[in-house]
């Protein structure tokens, strides 16, 4: 059973027919109202080509008006659609919380905002660049120029590719053999204490310049971390930040700090050094934003109590393990890097064309990353996958996400596209998804075209060189200590699934947040004091962004965002799971439960 215009414009009406082919079938056909041959909606001669038995019929006026769009707008209004759907399923609609504010097509991800570059030697026309827009608010600007001219540093710059490629930020880095420490830091007791540390290559980042208003969020963060994930490619081991001229902005030295470097012991207050150890960092995924339904995620006060709750989850995790690296991914700059990947590989151009022109492979994302989100011209259907806790958090499987199909069926729905695949994570380190996953796809014949991630470990890569795999990612991380996906740390914006028979809430899938008081952290060698701090941070950060989001609802909607209505500004909500017995009320806010789940973690704090 199908509409006029998907025989006349999908691939596999298209093709060839062959033997068992979808023109092989009968067909019940359904003609739009007014309907006629020259209309893309009718082709002849598509229809003709199907040998099997075909039926064609139209709906009459009352029921052409009933459309997906007339449905959605009244879900979201809360009202009655009885008239439009069958009662039941109004029901089970209303029940599970489904459709709200949810787009009627998969936004399309476009490869935009930020480019890196990396330049051995500056020319006179990128220090003339650097001066007019980089620098040109600094009173100390000829010294400064003069500094990256003469001291064989390396640039890494930053540029805005909104805004014509404009030039916002530069990194001095330079790669240094252990010999070479005291020309450069000019005191034998500081070489000498780095040198204990370390036995290979090091980064030295000897200056950061971003201009005043780069109209990109954290951009030191961003160079800062780019420098550092370009260094591992030069095997090294540990970085310095040692300014040049002992200039350093608040705002530049608030991102070292966040990244886990450490003040010098012996380090004096005019040329101060900061030092962190990179062999196995702990790397936390900045992925918040792409959790929010629109108009929240680009609502101003609600991207500053991300941004506010980001900086302060930085700065509880460098108490794990300290003068470690805590490298800070942000999502948004993988997902565009992940579209000028994934395009190139598929043949095709990174934005969208008229008429469309589809390239040869098809994207499956099979994580968090990309979820309801399309590749352009690129054919894009994700594998909805979950991790899945028993209640004890013993043992955890891949399942299919909640209301989707069994993995294996979803499978066999990609095979059916007959296309080569090009599979999609935000991170591969012990494999656990694509370890479930990948039997299967062999199982169904499914050919594996290319795996690409936006991170992948040593370990990573090593096990899919043993399945011969082809892989490819945006950043490698040779000894990745562990990670963090920051929405999963949320209550009730992200987590893992627990296995429970009933739900509490409607919409609202029992999950597991791995931080006190509903686990014990996952950081071994670190301190319950650390831990205690970070799950408080975690809880807080959590209820300071649900109560702007549910101040910005109230304020655009002139009602309260309750729990039964959480999944109106929240993509993927769920609900701490606290066993069969307890119990929530719909009708309360989440900030509210957080306040008490906060208040309970601090009876325990002695």
């Amino acid at each position: 059973m199908v509409g006029s215009d998907v025989i006349a414009n999908a691939s596999s009406y298209k093709k060839k027919p062959v033997k068992n082919s979808i023109h092989s079938m009968n067909h019940i056909a359904f003609r739009r109202v007014g309907d006629v041959k020259a209309d893309n909606k009718y082709n002849r001669q598509m229809m003709d080509q199907i040998s099997g038995k075909v039926v064609e019929l139209e709906l009459p006026e009352h029921l052409e008006d009933i459309s997906s769009t007339r449905i959605r707008e009244n879900v979201d209004l809360n009202r009655d659609i009885s008239n439009l759907i069958d009662p039941s399923v109004q029901e089970y609609i209303y029940y599970n919380g489904l459709y709200l504010r949810e787009p009627e097509y998969k936004p399309y991800i476009r490869a935009r905002a930020i480019s890196y570059e990396e330049v051995e030697m500056p020319d006179e026309m990128l220090l003339a660049e650097i001066s007019n827009f980089v620098l040109r608010d600094e009173e100390d600007r000829e010294n400064l120029l003069n500094s990256m001219k003469e001291s064989g540093d390396r640039l890494l710059l930053l540029r805005n590719t909104v805004q014509e490629n404009r030039l916002v930020g530069v990194a001095r880095l330079r790669y240094l053999a252990p010999d070479e420490l005291f020309a450069v830091l000019g005191q034998v007791s500081l070489a000498d204490q780095v040198r204990r540390h370390t036995y290979g290559e090091i980064l030295l980042i000897s200056g950061i310049y971003v201009e005043r208003d780069p109209m990109i969020y954290d951009a030191e963060q961003l160079l800062l971390t780019e420098a550092i994930a370009r260094s591992f490619e030069y095997k090294c081991g540990y970085a310095l930040f040692f300014p040049a001229d002992g200039y350093c902005p608040e705002r530049v030295l608030s991102a070292v700090v966040r990244q886990g470097f450490v003040k010098a012991p012996e380090s004096p207050e005019d040329a101060p050094l900061y030092l962190v150890d990179m062999h196995a960092p702990l790397v936390l995924v900045q992925n918040l934003e792409t959790t929010l339904k629109e108009p929240f995620s680009s609502n101003p006060r609600v991207l500053d109590a991300i941004y506010k709750a980001h900086r302060e989850l930085q700065m509880a995790m460098t108490r794990f393990y300290p003068g470690q690296l805590v490298l800070s991914m942000s999502a948004s700059v993988i997902y565009h890097r992940l579209v000028e990947r994934i395009t190139a590989l598929n043949g095709v151009p990174r934005d969208p064309v008229t008429p469309r022109r589809l390239g040869g492979a098809m994207c499956v994302p099979f994580g968090k990353i990309l979820r309801g989100k399309v590749i352009p011209n690129t054919v894009t259907k994700t594998l909805h996958t979950d991790k899945v806790y028993d209640p004890e958090l013993k043992e955890k499987s891949i399942e299919a996400f909640p209301y989707y199909s069994p993995l294996r069926s979803q499978i066999k729905a990609i095979k059916s596209f007959d296309r080569p695949v090009i599979l999609v994570d935000d991170l591969l380190h012990h494999g656990g998804r694509f370890e479930a996953l990948e039997p299967m796809l062999r199982e169904e014949g499914v050919e594996i075209k290319k795996l690409v991630l936006g991170m992948i470990s040593g370990y990573g890569r090593d096990t899919m060189a043993t399945k011969g795999v082809p892989v490819d990612s945006i950043y490698y991380i040779p000894n990745l200590r562990n990670w963090f996906v920051e929405s999963t740390l949320y209550p009730f914006i992200g987590g893992d699934t627990v296995r429970r028979d009933t739900v509490k809430v409607a919409g609202l899938t029992p999950s597991i947040n791995m931080i006190l008081p509903y686990a014990a952290p996952p950081v071994q060698g670190s301190t319950p004091e650390a831990a205690f701090e970070f799950s408080a941070c975690c809880i807080r950060n959590a209820r300071n962004i649900l109560l702007v989001l549910e101040s910005e609802y109230r304020a655009l909607f002139a009602r309260n965002l309750t729990l039964s209505r959480l999944s109106e500004a929240v993509i993927l909500p769920l609900c701490p799971d606290k066993g069969e017995c307890v119990s929530y009320d719909p009708n309360l806010a989440a900030s509210v439960y957080l306040e008490n789940d906060l208040e309970m973690l601090y009876r325990t704090r002695k």
